[in-house]
């Protein structure tokens, strides 16, 4: 454990037995329990709201709490004046995309999570401000319009490049069937009342995980019985919980060819315990039929050493225009 480490540890009150680095973490085994230390890159005004989200779960749905320091706050600062929080360490087996069964579960814990994110949360304790802080809400279309506009950027450098390579021939034969949707897609979503979104967000107190994978969904079993672990909610958001459904079942669906079977249970896990509200449900078709995957390649070949791409980044293009046809019925069939 380096000098830095140790000084942001120390400003905590537990005595620790061992380190050893976990994903983009160190974990820590404590007198207090197991203990989670990551570098913190958000506002720390959220960490408030995140806490109070947080302790909201609890008994089979549990999630890693943050930790206060020796002087009651929510993050310390390392000597490079870097921002870190400490969380209390939930265990079990990582969710499996392979199992069905394990992407039903998350999605059940999905709602029941959501659920519980459904009343307006206390501003009276923000960190770091004698002024509450009020979370903006994330409005899709946004989004969508600012992924749509690099999309056209990246098309125009494209068509000027005298030599190409085989990659960016590949790009530009694709390039217009799925631009076209992306601007017809972002030019519904605009047409969507912006005012009513964030009235509805706002009024329900809804907020959503905002990174809701199968790697931060865990199962475990403790002395109450078996019970579910999401985890690494910094990126947490004011908006609806369709679109931290929409995120799984894209990845998974991606995963699994678009299968028909896979979406249905997703669906039905979710909407047993939590059906989706008509704007949610408007924004959950949107946010589908949207071409992120192809934004995505495009994005990173733009931002990226452009004469050379790795092949994966070849046969994520190829799989993508393979599983078109299959994504296009399964959208049809239940959207």
């Amino acid at each position: 454990m380096n000098d830095k480490a140790v000084n942001v540890l120390e400003q905590y009150d537990m005595a620790i037995n061992r380190t050893f680095k976990g994903r983009g973490t160190i974990i820590c085994d404590t007198d207090k329990g197991m203990r989670v230390l990551k570098e913190y890159k958000g506002r720390t005004e959220k960490l408030d709201l995140l806490y109070q989200l947080q302790s909201r779960l609890g008994d089979n749905l549990r999630t890693d709490i943050l930790v206060r320091n020796k002087e009651g706050a929510l993050y310390v600062r390392d000597i490079d004046n870097s921002v870190y929080i400490l969380e209390e360490q939930v265990e079990g087996k990582e969710c499996s995309y392979k199992s069905e069964d394990d992407i039903v579960k998350a999605c059940g814990a999905m709602a029941r999570l959501h659920l519980k994110f459904m009343t307006p949360v206390s501003h009276s304790g923000a960190e770091e401000s004698s002024t509450a802080y009020a979370m903006p809400v994330f409005f899709y279309a946004d989004e969508m319009e600012r992924h749509t506009t690099e999309c056209k950027r990246v098309k125009n450098y494209l068509r000027r490049l005298h030599t190409k390579t085989d990659f960016e021939r590949a790009l530009l034969r694709e390039y217009d069937y799925f631009l076209d949707r992306a601007m017809d897609v972002t030019r519904r979503a605009k047409e969507e009342s912006r005012a009513e979104y964030e009235a509805y967000v706002n009024s329900n107190g809804l907020y959503c995980h905002g990174d809701y994978q199968y790697h931060n969904v865990l199962f475990g079993k403790g002395s109450g019985g078996s019970y579910v672990g999401i985890i690494n909610m910094e990126h947490f958001a004011h908006d609806v919980g369709a679109r931290d459904f929409y995120l799984l079942f894209r990845k998974i669906s991606e995963k699994c060819d678009w299968s028909m079977e896979m979406a249905k249970s997703m669906l039905d896990a979710y909407q047993n315990r939590r059906v989706f509200p008509p704007i949610e449900w408007r924004s959950l078709c949107l946010r589908l039929e949207y071409p992120e995957k192809f934004w995505k390649i495009i994005n990173y070949y733009y931002n990226s050493r452009k004469s050379w791409m790795p092949n994966r980044n070849y046969d994520k293009l190829e799989g993508l225009i393979r599983q078109e046809k299959n994504k296009e019925k399964l959208l049809n069939r239940f959207f």
